[in-house]
C-alpha cells in the first residue's frame, strides 16, 4: 500500500468527501479538533497524485506562517519533491508577491518597502508634528487604528480630521514607496481590478485555490480570493463559524454564509467528528455554542466518552482564592503524572494573568506566557533589519533616522534636518549631503556623520565578500551595537544579546533558501525581506517546560491535556463593552472549552480586584450554559456538596476569607471560636467558627 492509499483509508467519510471534491466551489464547515489540516493536506496530495494536477497550479492560503510551514511539511511527506512547487502562503505574503510583479500599474515602484505598525505609527507622529494636529482629538495610535479599519472594513466612514490625516498618511507612504499591512490587501485588489492581463495570468496560474481558516478572513481578502478563482471557481474553503473570534482585525464570519450565496451550487461538507476531547467535555461546549443563532447547526462528537469527573467547577469567593486553588490543583496534577507543559491556564482578558503569575511564583510552578512581544517587533531586531536595509539603499531616510543614533553617536535632530535640507536644495544623495554639511560647518557632529558614512560604505563592500553570518558579526562589532546590547542586558535583563544571536538563524535560513542560485548576499536579502517582515514565527522560542498562561486568542489552534478556563464572570467573560458582540464572546468561550483533551476546570470568583478596584461579578452565563446538561449539572452539585463535607471542622492552619476583613489564617480554635490572623492589617480577631461571613478555603 502506498502513502496515498494509506492516507485515504485513515480518513473518515466526511473528510474523504472533502478530499475528493476537487472541481467547483466547496465549503467545509470543520469543527474544533476535527482533523481539517489532515483533510486539507490529503486533498492537495490527492489532486497531485490521483488527479494529475500540476503542483504549481495549486494555491493554498493559510492564516499563519506556522500553519504554512506545517502544511508544506505534511504535503512533502506524501508527495516528496513535488511539494516545493505547490504555492502555500499566508494571504499577506501572497499579496506581497502579487504586488512585486504588478504594483507599477498603480504608480508604485516594485522595490516598495513593507512597514509594520510601529513604523506606521512613526509616520503618523511625523504628520501630527508637521501639520500641527492637536492630540486631544485622538492620539496618533487611535488615528492609525481608524485608518486600518477604514481600509479593510465595509461601510467604515472617516470624518473631517480623520480624512485629512488619512490622506496625508497615504501620500507620505506613496512618496516614500512604503506599504503597510492593510495596503498589501487594498493595493492588491486595486492592481487586479486595473490590470486585466495580469489577473488572467494569475487565474491561469492558480487554477485550484484552497483557503484555510476561512472564518478569519475579512471582506477584502474574500474579494481577492474570488477574483483569483475567476470563472473556473475551483475554490475550496475550510472554516468553522463557531470559531470566528477575530472581528477586531476586520475578520467577519459572514464571509462563510456569503460564500454559500455567491456560489449556490457549491458542495457543503460538515466535519463534526472530534479527535481531541472527550465527549463529556464536548457536551458542555456544544451546550454553550448552541445558544448562538447565527451559525451552521452542528454538534461535535468525540471518540472517547470520558467521565463527569473530567469537568471540575470551582467558584471562589475572592480572586486570590481562585489563583491559590489553581496552583494547588496544578501541583496535584503534576504529582499524578502530568507534565507542567500539558496544562493551560487561559483567560479572556490579559490583565488576569498577574494573579496567576504571583501564585505560580509562590508555589515554584514554572510557567510561560503566550502572546508576548513578537520577535520581529523587538527593538534590537528592527534596528538590525534597518541597518541591513540602509546598507543596501543609502538614500532610505526612514532607516537612516532609525539607526543614526543606535548606538548613540551624539548626532542631534538639528544636524539631521540640516543634512536633509542640503539633500533637497542641492538635489544630491544622502551621502553627498553629509559631505557638503561637513565642508560647510565642520564639527564633532558632522565628523560623526562622516564616520558613519564611511562605516556604511565599508559594510557595502564587505556584505558581498563575507558569508552572511560572518558579515553580521562584523556589523554588530563595528557599529558597537553588540557592546550596547550587553550593557542594556546587565542593566535590565532584557536578553537583547540573545535575540541578536538568534537572528543568525534567520540569516542561515536566507542562505539555505538560495543555495542553488548564484546570487550576491544583497540579492538574497532583498528577496527575503518580505518573508522576514511577514513571518510572525521567526525567532520565536517558547519555553515548553512550564504551564502555559495565555489569552484565549493566543492559544486558538493549540490543545492541552488539562485546561483551566478562568475568571468566568459577567463583565470579564463575556466582556460587556459597548462594542461587544455576545455571539462572538460565546464563540471565544467555545474556543476555550475545546482546547481541553482530558480534563477541564471552569473557575470564577465572586470578588475580583481589577483596574484598581474590587468588583462583584455574577458568574458567567457561559458557565451556566456549559452545565445545561442535566447529568453534568447533577454531578457538579454532588461534588460541591461532597467537597464541603470533606472540609469538616475549621482547623488551625486553614486559610479562610472574611467578607469584611479579607484573607486570613486560623491560628487557634476552641469549641465555638476561631482566632484568625488577617493579612490586610495584621489584626488578630476572635470570630464564631460558624459565622456566615467566613468563606472556607483549603490548606496551604
Amino acid at each position: 500500500m502506498d502513502k496515498m492509499e494509506g492516507l485515504l483509508e485513515n480518513l473518515n467519510k466526511e473528510q474523504l468527501a472533502a478530499v475528493k471534491a476537487v472541481d467547483g466551489p466547496v465549503m467545509v464547515f470543520a469543527g474544533a479538533g476535527t482533523g481539517k489540516t489532515r483533510a486539507l493536506t490529503a486533498r492537495i496530495a490527492y489532486m497531485i497524485q490521483e488527479k494529475n494536477i500540476m503542483p504549481y497550479n495549486i494555491l493554498a492560503i493559510t492564516f499563519t506562517k506556522k500553519a504554512t510551514n506545517e502544511m508544506r511539511e505534511r504535503v512533502w511527506n506524501i508527495v516528496g519533491d513535488k511539494a516545493k512547487y505547490v504555492n502555500i502562503s499566508t494571504i499577506h505574503a501572497l499579496c506581497a508577491k502579487i504586488l512585486r510583479m504588478g504594483i507599477e500599474a498603480i504608480g508604485y515602484k516594485k522595490d516598495f518597502e513593507i512597514i509594520d505598525d510601529e513604523d506606521a505609527l512613526k509616520v503618523i507622529n511625523e504628520i501630527y508634528k508637521n501639520e500641527n494636529i492637536d492630540r486631544k482629538f485622538f492620539s496618533p495610535k487611535a488615528a492609525l487604528n481608524i485608518i486600518g479599519n477604514y481600509k479593510i472594513k465595509d461601510n467604515y466612514k472617516l470624518f473631517a480630521l480623520q480624512e485629512k490625516i488619512y490622506n496625508s498618511y497615504q501620500k507620505y507612504l506613496k512618496e516614500h514607496n512604503l506599504v503597510d499591512f492593510e495596503d498589501l490587501l487594498v493595493l492588491t485588489k486595486e492592481v487586479l481590478l486595473k490590470d486585466q492581463k495580469y489577473l488572467e495570468y494569475l487565474q491561469n496560474k492558480y487554477q485550484y485555490i484552497l483557503v484555510d481558516e476561512f472564518q478569519d478572513t475579512n471582506p477584502i481578502q474574500y474579494e481577492i480570493v474570488k477574483m483569483l478563482a475567476g470563472d473556473k471557481a475551483n475554490l475550496f474553503v475550510v472554516g468553522d463559524d463557531d470559531q470566528s473570534i477575530y472581528s477586531f482585525t476586520g475578520a467577519t464570519v459572514d464571509n462563510m454564509y456569503l460564500f454559500l450565496d455567491d456560489f449556490p451550487k457549491s458542495q457543503k461538507v460538515i466535519l463534526d467528528q472530534n479527535y481531541r476531547s472527550s465527549n463529556v467535555i464536548l457536551k458542555g461546549a456544544n451546550s454553550v455554542i448552541n445558544n448562538n443563532a447565527n451559525r451552521e447547526k452542528k454538534s461535535l462528537k468525540g471518540q472517547i466518552d470520558g467521565s463527569f469527573s473530567d469537568v471540575v467547577i470551582n467558584e471562589s469567593y475572592y480572586f486570590e482564592d481562585e489563583a491559590r486553588y489553581i496552583a494547588g490543583e496544578i501541583k496535584a496534577l503534576v504529582k499524578a503524572g502530568y507534565d507542567y507543559c500539558d496544562i493551560g491556564v487561559i483567560y479572556r482578558n490579559n490583565v488576569i494573568s498577574r494573579n496567576f503569575e504571583l501564585a505560580f511564583i509562590e508555589n515554584n510552578i514554572p510557567y510561560t506566557i503566550y502572546g508576548g512581544v513578537s520577535y520581529l517587533k523587538r527593538r534590537e531586531i528592527k534596528d538590525i533589519v534597518s541597518y541591513l536595509k540602509f546598507i543596501i539603499d543609502n538614500d532610505n531616510i526612514t532607516h537612516f533616522k532609525r539607526i543614526i543614533n543606535q548606538p548613540a553617536r551624539g548626532i542631534g535632530d538639528k544636524t539631521i534636518d540640516k543634512v536633509l535640507e542640503i539633500m533637497e536644495e542641492k538635489e544630491v544623495n544622502l551621502f553627498d549631503a553629509i559631505t557638503l554639511a561637513q565642508m560647510a560647518s565642520p564639527s564633532t557632529k558632522t565628523n560623526a556623520l562622516q564616520e558613519f558614512k564611511l562605516m556604511i560604505l565599508d559594510f557595502k563592500q564587505k556584505i558581498n565578500e563575507l558569508p552572511l553570518q560572518e558579515f553580521y558579526d562584523y556589523l554588530l562589532e563595528k557599529t558597537g551595537y553588540l557592546a550596547m546590547a550587553k550593557v542594556e542586558d546587565q542593566d535590565n535583563e532584557s536578553n537583547r544579546v540573545g535575540n541578536l544571536e538568534e537572528f543568525k538563524s534567520i540569516l542561515l535560513k536566507v542562505e539555505a533558501n538560495f543555495i542553488d542560485e548564484d546570487l550576491t548576499n544583497v540579492e538574497k536579502l532583498k528577496r527575503s525581506f518580505d518573508e522576514i517582515i511577514l513571518d510572525e514565527s521567526l525567532g520565536d522560542k517558547v519555553n515548553k517546560k512550564g504551564v502555559v498562561l495565555s489569552t484565549i486568542h493566543s492559544v486558538k489552534g493549540l490543545e492541552f491535556d488539562v485546561v483551566f478556563v478562568t475568571a468566568l464572570e459577567e463583565g470579564i467573560f463575556p466582556a460587556l463593552r459597548e462594542d461587544s458582540d455576545i455571539e462572538e464572546e460565546r464563540r471565544i468561550a467555545y474556543v476555550a472549552f475545546t482546547r481541553a483533551k482530558k480534563r477541564i476546570y471552569l473557575t470564577c470568583a465572586a470578588r475580583r480586584l481589577i483596574y484598581g478596584r474590587v468588583v462583584k461579578n455574577q458568574k458567567s452565563r457561559f458557565l451556566t450554559e456549559y452545565l445545561a446538561n442535566p447529568e453534568l449539572d447533577l454531578h457538579v452539585k454532588e461534588e460541591t456538596k461532597k467537597s464541603k463535607e470533606e472540609l469538616g471542622e475549621i482547623h488551625v492552619g486553614e486559610h479562610i476569607y472574611h467578607s469584611n476583613f479579607g484573607s486570613g489564617i486560623v491560628i487557634a480554635v476552641d469549641d465555638l471560636i476561631a482566632q484568625i490572623l488577617f493579612e490586610k492589617d495584621n489584626s488578630l480577631r476572635k470570630i464564631l467558627k460558624t459565622h456566615p461571613a467566613i468563606i472556607r478555603g483549603g490548606e496551604e
